[in-house]
Protein backbone atom coordinates (compact mmCIF):
# COMPACT_ATOMS: atom_id res chain seq x y z
CA UNK A 1 0.00 0.00 0.00
CA UNK A 2 1.66 3.30 -1.03
CA UNK A 3 2.02 6.00 2.06
CA UNK A 4 0.09 9.00 1.92
CA UNK A 5 2.02 12.50 1.39
CA UNK A 6 1.05 16.35 0.84
CA UNK A 7 3.91 18.40 -1.40
CA UNK A 8 4.46 22.07 -0.26
CA UNK A 9 6.01 24.65 -3.78
CA UNK A 10 7.36 27.72 -2.98
CA UNK A 11 6.99 30.59 -5.26
CA UNK A 12 8.98 33.12 -3.59
CA UNK A 13 8.26 35.62 -6.46
CA UNK A 14 6.26 39.24 -5.35
CA UNK A 15 5.56 42.22 -6.79
CA UNK A 16 6.77 44.40 -3.00
CA UNK A 17 7.89 42.77 -0.37
CA UNK A 18 5.51 43.04 2.60
CA UNK A 19 7.15 44.30 5.67
CA UNK A 20 5.91 42.05 8.56
CA UNK A 21 6.59 39.03 5.75
CA UNK A 22 8.62 36.43 7.34
CA UNK A 23 8.75 33.69 4.30
CA UNK A 24 11.55 33.57 1.53
CA UNK A 25 10.67 36.15 -1.09
CA UNK A 26 12.13 38.35 -3.16
CA UNK A 27 10.90 41.31 -5.69
CA UNK A 28 13.37 39.89 -8.51
CA UNK A 29 10.35 38.34 -10.53
CA UNK A 30 12.88 38.71 -14.07
CA UNK A 31 14.27 35.12 -12.67
CA UNK A 32 10.84 33.73 -12.55
CA UNK A 33 11.76 31.22 -15.55
CA UNK A 34 15.31 29.96 -13.98
CA UNK A 35 13.55 29.39 -11.21
CA UNK A 36 10.90 27.34 -12.19
CA UNK A 37 13.41 25.22 -14.21
CA UNK A 38 15.43 24.37 -10.99
CA UNK A 39 12.32 23.92 -9.39
CA UNK A 40 10.67 21.30 -11.95
CA UNK A 41 14.24 19.85 -12.21
CA UNK A 42 14.06 19.69 -8.02
CA UNK A 43 10.49 17.86 -8.39
CA UNK A 44 11.69 15.70 -11.02
CA UNK A 45 14.41 14.35 -9.42
CA UNK A 46 11.82 12.81 -6.44
CA UNK A 47 10.66 9.27 -6.44
CA UNK A 48 7.15 9.65 -5.93
CA UNK A 49 6.65 5.82 -6.42
CA UNK A 50 6.13 4.37 -2.72
CA UNK A 51 3.47 7.31 -2.27
CA UNK A 52 -0.27 8.66 -3.21
CA UNK A 53 -0.10 12.45 -3.10
CA UNK A 54 -2.87 13.47 -0.64
CA UNK A 55 -2.66 17.35 -0.75
CA UNK A 56 -0.82 20.06 -2.43
CA UNK A 57 -0.31 23.26 -1.80
CA UNK A 58 1.69 26.45 -3.68
CA UNK A 59 2.54 29.21 -1.66
CA UNK A 60 4.70 32.01 -1.83
CA UNK A 61 5.67 35.27 -2.00
CA UNK A 62 2.71 35.64 -4.83
CA UNK A 63 1.98 32.16 -6.80
CA UNK A 64 -0.73 34.12 -8.26
CA UNK A 65 2.22 36.29 -10.06
CA UNK A 66 3.19 33.32 -12.60
CA UNK A 67 1.76 32.98 -16.07
CA UNK A 68 -0.78 30.14 -16.99
CA UNK A 69 1.78 28.91 -19.36
CA UNK A 70 4.57 29.07 -16.58
CA UNK A 71 2.13 26.97 -14.02
CA UNK A 72 1.21 24.43 -16.64
CA UNK A 73 4.86 23.69 -17.08
CA UNK A 74 5.38 23.02 -13.11
CA UNK A 75 2.08 20.75 -12.83
CA UNK A 76 3.37 18.69 -15.79
CA UNK A 77 6.37 17.59 -13.57
CA UNK A 78 3.75 16.54 -10.65
CA UNK A 79 2.30 13.84 -9.33
CA UNK A 80 -1.99 13.29 -9.70
CA UNK A 81 -3.03 14.24 -6.44
CA UNK A 82 -6.82 13.08 -6.15
CA UNK A 83 -7.17 15.99 -3.31
CA UNK A 84 -6.78 19.18 -2.02
CA UNK A 85 -4.73 21.31 -4.69
CA UNK A 86 -4.42 24.89 -3.18
CA UNK A 87 -2.90 28.10 -4.97
CA UNK A 88 -2.56 31.44 -2.79
CA UNK A 89 -3.30 34.69 -5.08
CA UNK A 90 -2.98 38.41 -3.98
CA UNK A 91 -6.23 40.27 -4.96
CA UNK A 92 -4.20 42.35 -7.72
CA UNK A 93 -2.89 39.77 -9.56
CA UNK A 94 -5.69 37.07 -10.09
CA UNK A 95 -7.34 37.09 -13.35
CA UNK A 96 -10.41 35.27 -14.86
CA UNK A 97 -8.28 34.17 -17.06
CA UNK A 98 -5.85 32.41 -14.75
CA UNK A 99 -9.09 31.41 -12.20
CA UNK A 100 -9.86 29.31 -15.88
CA UNK A 101 -6.48 27.91 -16.07
CA UNK A 102 -6.46 27.00 -12.42
CA UNK A 103 -9.30 25.22 -12.98
CA UNK A 104 -8.06 22.98 -16.27
CA UNK A 105 -4.79 22.41 -13.71
CA UNK A 106 -6.98 20.51 -11.29
CA UNK A 107 -6.38 23.45 -8.59
CA UNK A 108 -9.41 23.17 -6.51
CA UNK A 109 -8.64 25.74 -3.74
CA UNK A 110 -8.05 29.05 -3.61
CA UNK A 111 -5.87 30.96 -0.44
CA UNK A 112 -6.36 35.02 -1.17
CA UNK A 113 -4.18 37.00 0.56
CA UNK A 114 -6.49 39.91 1.67
CA UNK A 115 -4.92 40.78 5.19
CA UNK A 116 -7.53 43.75 5.52
CA UNK A 117 -10.86 44.95 4.76
CA UNK A 118 -9.90 48.96 5.63
CA UNK A 119 -7.90 50.59 3.14
CA UNK A 120 -6.21 52.76 5.86
CA UNK A 121 -5.23 49.26 6.74
CA UNK A 122 -3.93 48.19 3.62
CA UNK A 123 -1.90 50.83 3.00
CA UNK A 124 -0.01 51.08 6.38
CA UNK A 125 0.61 47.20 5.27
CA UNK A 126 1.97 47.90 2.05
CA UNK A 127 -0.38 45.98 0.09
CA UNK A 128 -0.89 46.76 -3.20
CA UNK A 129 -4.43 46.16 -3.81
CA UNK A 130 -7.42 47.87 -1.79
CA UNK A 131 -10.98 46.96 -0.24
CA UNK A 132 -12.96 47.06 -3.70
CA UNK A 133 -10.36 44.81 -5.61
CA UNK A 134 -10.24 41.94 -2.42
CA UNK A 135 -14.03 42.24 -2.85
CA UNK A 136 -13.75 41.75 -6.37
CA UNK A 137 -11.14 38.96 -6.30
CA UNK A 138 -12.55 37.13 -3.70
CA UNK A 139 -16.06 37.28 -6.07
CA UNK A 140 -14.25 36.16 -9.26
CA UNK A 141 -12.75 33.13 -7.09
CA UNK A 142 -16.24 32.02 -5.97
CA UNK A 143 -17.53 31.97 -9.78
CA UNK A 144 -14.61 29.22 -10.25
CA UNK A 145 -14.45 27.23 -7.27
CA UNK A 146 -15.91 25.51 -4.25
CA UNK A 147 -13.59 26.10 -1.96
CA UNK A 148 -12.39 29.85 -1.19
CA UNK A 149 -10.03 31.03 2.15
CA UNK A 150 -9.03 34.18 2.61
CA UNK A 151 -6.21 35.42 5.13
CA UNK A 152 -6.23 38.58 7.13
CA UNK A 153 -4.26 39.93 10.12
CA UNK A 154 -5.09 41.31 13.11
CA UNK A 155 -3.26 43.07 16.19
CA UNK A 156 -1.96 45.83 13.92
CA UNK A 157 -1.29 49.14 16.13
CA UNK A 158 -3.33 51.56 15.61
CA UNK A 159 -5.87 50.28 13.42
CA UNK A 160 -9.22 48.06 14.42
CA UNK A 161 -9.78 44.37 12.81
CA UNK A 162 -12.46 44.64 10.11
CA UNK A 163 -14.74 41.81 10.02
CA UNK A 164 -15.69 40.71 6.22
CA UNK A 165 -18.82 41.98 4.72
CA UNK A 166 -21.58 39.71 5.09
CA UNK A 167 -21.55 39.36 1.26
CA UNK A 168 -18.21 37.82 1.80
CA UNK A 169 -18.63 35.56 4.88
CA UNK A 170 -21.71 34.34 2.82
CA UNK A 171 -19.46 32.81 -0.13
CA UNK A 172 -16.43 31.99 1.28
CA UNK A 173 -15.53 28.71 3.06
CA UNK A 174 -12.44 29.14 5.42
CA UNK A 175 -10.79 32.14 6.91
CA UNK A 176 -7.16 32.31 8.28
CA UNK A 177 -6.38 35.58 10.70
CA UNK A 178 -2.68 35.78 12.10
CA UNK A 179 -1.48 38.37 14.96
CA UNK A 180 0.56 41.16 13.24
CA UNK A 181 4.27 39.33 13.08
CA UNK A 182 7.15 42.11 12.73
CA UNK A 183 10.74 41.25 11.46
CA UNK A 184 11.89 40.31 14.82
CA UNK A 185 9.24 37.69 15.35
CA UNK A 186 7.91 39.58 18.03
CA UNK A 187 4.12 38.78 18.45
CA UNK A 188 2.17 42.32 18.67
CA UNK A 189 -1.11 40.47 20.52
CA UNK A 190 -3.27 43.05 21.70
CA UNK A 191 -6.11 39.97 21.79
CA UNK A 192 -8.18 41.49 19.64
CA UNK A 193 -11.52 40.26 19.27
CA UNK A 194 -12.62 38.35 15.83
CA UNK A 195 -16.28 37.63 15.36
CA UNK A 196 -17.56 35.85 12.58
CA UNK A 197 -20.91 33.91 12.04
CA UNK A 198 -21.30 30.36 14.29
CA UNK A 199 -20.86 28.29 11.23
CA UNK A 200 -17.23 29.42 10.70
CA UNK A 201 -15.66 26.86 13.60
CA UNK A 202 -12.60 27.83 15.15
CA UNK A 203 -10.52 24.61 14.58
CA UNK A 204 -7.08 25.60 14.98
CA UNK A 205 -5.83 28.72 16.50
CA UNK A 206 -5.47 30.96 13.71
CA UNK A 207 -7.50 29.19 11.43
CA UNK A 208 -12.06 29.13 11.41
CA UNK A 209 -14.21 27.11 8.43
CA UNK A 210 -17.36 25.92 7.70
CA UNK A 211 -17.98 22.55 8.72
CA UNK A 212 -16.07 20.17 5.87
CA UNK A 213 -13.59 22.96 4.65
CA UNK A 214 -10.79 22.69 7.34
CA UNK A 215 -6.98 23.06 4.97
CA UNK A 216 -7.30 19.37 4.55
CA UNK A 217 -2.68 20.34 3.59
CA UNK A 218 -2.39 22.51 6.85
CA UNK A 219 -4.26 19.32 9.40
CA UNK A 220 -1.54 16.91 8.06
CA UNK A 221 0.88 19.70 9.89
CA UNK A 222 -0.93 19.53 12.66
CA UNK A 223 -1.45 16.28 13.06
CA UNK A 224 2.21 14.90 12.46
CA UNK A 225 1.53 14.05 8.66
CA UNK A 226 4.13 13.46 6.25
CA UNK A 227 5.02 16.06 3.70
CA UNK A 228 7.44 17.28 1.39
CA UNK A 229 8.55 20.85 0.28
CA UNK A 230 9.77 22.13 -3.43
CA UNK A 231 11.49 25.03 -3.70
CA UNK A 232 14.02 27.71 -1.51
CA UNK A 233 13.36 27.38 2.20
CA UNK A 234 10.71 24.55 1.64
CA UNK A 235 10.24 22.27 4.89
CA UNK A 236 9.80 18.58 4.81
CA UNK A 237 8.95 15.65 7.29
CA UNK A 238 9.76 12.25 5.52
CA UNK A 239 10.93 9.00 7.35
CA UNK A 240 10.61 10.57 10.24
CA UNK A 241 13.55 13.50 9.45
CA UNK A 242 13.26 16.77 9.34
CA UNK A 243 14.62 18.46 6.62
CA UNK A 244 14.26 21.91 4.76
CA UNK A 245 15.67 23.66 1.57
CA UNK A 246 17.93 26.84 1.96
CA UNK A 247 16.57 30.35 1.51
CA UNK A 248 19.31 31.18 -1.09
CA UNK A 249 16.28 31.99 -4.37
CA UNK A 250 18.49 31.22 -7.44
CA UNK A 251 20.97 28.87 -5.88
CA UNK A 252 19.15 26.59 -2.51
CA UNK A 253 19.86 23.26 -1.70
CA UNK A 254 18.88 20.60 0.37
CA UNK A 255 20.02 20.91 4.00
CA UNK A 256 21.29 18.35 6.37
CA UNK A 257 18.49 16.02 7.40
CA UNK A 258 17.36 15.68 11.49
CA UNK A 259 16.25 12.73 12.81
CA UNK A 260 13.31 12.84 15.92
CA UNK A 261 14.26 11.81 18.71
CA UNK A 262 10.91 10.12 20.74
CA UNK A 263 11.20 13.19 22.93
CA UNK A 264 10.84 15.16 20.68
CA UNK A 265 8.07 13.83 18.65
CA UNK A 266 5.96 13.78 22.19
CA UNK A 267 6.75 17.47 22.82
CA UNK A 268 5.84 18.24 18.82
CA UNK A 269 2.33 16.67 19.11
CA UNK A 270 1.57 18.55 22.45
CA UNK A 271 2.31 21.72 20.95
CA UNK A 272 0.68 20.91 17.65
CA UNK A 273 -2.30 19.83 19.37
CA UNK A 274 -2.77 21.89 21.63
CA UNK A 275 -3.27 24.11 18.74
CA UNK A 276 -6.63 22.21 17.17
CA UNK A 277 -10.12 22.03 18.72
CA UNK A 278 -9.23 17.92 19.11
CA UNK A 279 -6.43 18.31 21.42
CA UNK A 280 -3.70 16.17 22.80
CA UNK A 281 -4.50 12.72 23.83
CA UNK A 282 -4.18 11.95 27.13
CA UNK A 283 -2.07 9.13 26.55
CA UNK A 284 0.63 11.58 25.83
CA UNK A 285 0.31 13.23 29.21
CA UNK A 286 1.11 10.82 31.83
CA UNK A 287 2.38 12.23 35.02
CA UNK A 288 0.98 15.25 34.20
CA UNK A 289 -1.95 14.89 36.58
CA UNK A 290 -1.07 17.94 39.03
CA UNK A 291 -0.88 20.23 35.89
CA UNK A 292 -3.66 19.20 34.33
CA UNK A 293 -5.77 19.98 37.97
CA UNK A 294 -4.29 23.70 37.62
CA UNK A 295 -5.17 24.44 34.49
CA UNK A 296 -8.33 22.97 34.66
CA UNK A 297 -9.08 25.14 37.05
CA UNK A 298 -7.88 28.23 35.66
CA UNK A 299 -10.22 27.34 32.59
CA UNK A 300 -7.06 27.17 30.65
CA UNK A 301 -7.89 23.62 29.51
CA UNK A 302 -11.12 21.34 29.19
CA UNK A 303 -10.38 17.51 30.11
CA UNK A 304 -12.40 15.06 28.21
CA UNK A 305 -12.18 11.08 28.86
CA UNK A 306 -9.31 10.81 26.07
CA UNK A 307 -8.08 14.19 25.34
CA UNK A 308 -7.23 17.42 26.60
CA UNK A 309 -8.54 20.75 24.95
CA UNK A 310 -7.05 24.48 24.86
CA UNK A 311 -10.25 26.82 25.63
CA UNK A 312 -10.29 30.43 24.59
CA UNK A 313 -8.73 31.79 27.28
CA UNK A 314 -5.94 28.59 26.91
CA UNK A 315 -5.47 29.49 23.14
CA UNK A 316 -4.29 33.17 23.97
CA UNK A 317 -1.39 31.84 26.43
CA UNK A 318 -0.06 28.52 24.19
CA UNK A 319 3.26 28.66 24.63
CA UNK A 320 2.64 28.64 28.67
CA UNK A 321 0.11 25.59 28.12
CA UNK A 322 2.89 23.56 26.48
CA UNK A 323 5.65 24.23 28.45
CA UNK A 324 3.50 23.03 31.47
CA UNK A 325 2.69 20.01 29.93
CA UNK A 326 5.68 18.37 28.33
Amino acid sequence: MKKPLSLYIHIPFCERRCGYCDFVSCTATQNIDAYLERLRAEICAFDFGAYQVKTIYIGGGTPSLLTPEQLASLFNCLPTCAGEVTIEANPNSLTRVKCAAYRRLGINRLSIGVQSFDNNTLRDLGRLHDVKQAVDAIKLAREYFDNVSIDLIKDIPGHTFVTPPADILAIIQHISIYSLTKDDHCVLDTDEAVNLPRDFVRYEVSNYARQGYESKHNLVYWTGGEYIGFGAGAHSLLNNQRFCNSGDIMSYHRETPITRTPVEIREEQIMLGLRLNSGVSLALLKNKDDELKMLSEHGLIKITPTHVIATAEGLKVLNQLWLRLV
